[in-house]
């Protein structure tokens, strides 16, 4: 029985890394605090640093933890804490001048545009659980805050966040918008008070 079981594991295991090995890396662990871990296929590996980053996992972040994947066109996206992150479509190809990121994540997170933005033709967005956010070559946060469902708060450039309740257009560094509940529209656009910013950067800085 013992002999079975370790047998069980250890083909396990090695389906997990071997659907690794015929996959190739979309991106990696550039920063880490803390534990977060990737699941695919029904099995679980904690990241560490320099960890691959692999299309359709799903990454996770534990408490108080915060994690930076690098894609490889030097995309950056941070988590914060009980954040997770689906990888559900990249594709990078500067040969044919066309690219697409679709990800989907909960929790808060900041998104730094790579390479891919400036491709004649890409195709970028990151689905919440209550709004798409629809990228044009920027950098900004998202995540619940001031008990909102979500805020999207944009740094640099020009972002879309909407649903089936409606859209607005994030154009310039400051602005930010506010979902209270699932199924609202997205709020009007304001430019957010120092301290609002301020708390929601904290929310994915490393210490």
């Amino acid at each position: 029985m013992l002999n079975r079981l370790i047998v069980i594991a250890v083909t396990l295991l090695s389906g997990f890394a071997g659907q690794a090995a015929g996959q190739e890396a979309i991106g990696a662990v550039s920063r880490i605090r803390g534990e977060a871990s990737a699941m695919r296929g029904g099995a679980t590996q904690a990241l560490g640093l320099n960890a691959s980053i692999f299309l359709n996992e799903v990454v996770s972040t534990g408490e108080t933890a915060r994690l930076e994947v690098t894609f490889t066109d030097n995309t950056r996206l941070t988590l914060g804490e009980k954040a997770k992150l689906t990888l559900d479509r990249y594709v990078f190809n500067p040969a044919a001048g066309s690219g697409t990121i679709k990800f989907g994540v909960a929790g808060a997170f900041r998104f730094v545009s790579g390479q891919m933005s400036k491709l004649a033709s890409s195709e970028i967005s990151v689905t919440t659980p209550v709004a798409i956010i629809g990228i044009r070559g920027t950098e900004f946060w998202g995540g619940p805050i001031d008990d909102q469902a979500l805020g999207v708060f944009l740094i640099e450039g020009t972002v879309s966040v909407s649903n089936a309740a409606g859209e607005q257009i994030l154009s310039q560094p400051g602005q930010g918008t506010n979902i209270a509940t699932p199924g609202a529209a997205p709020g009007p656009v304001t430019f957010w008070p120092p301290d609002k910013v301020n708390r929601a950067i904290a929310t994915v800085t490393f210490q």
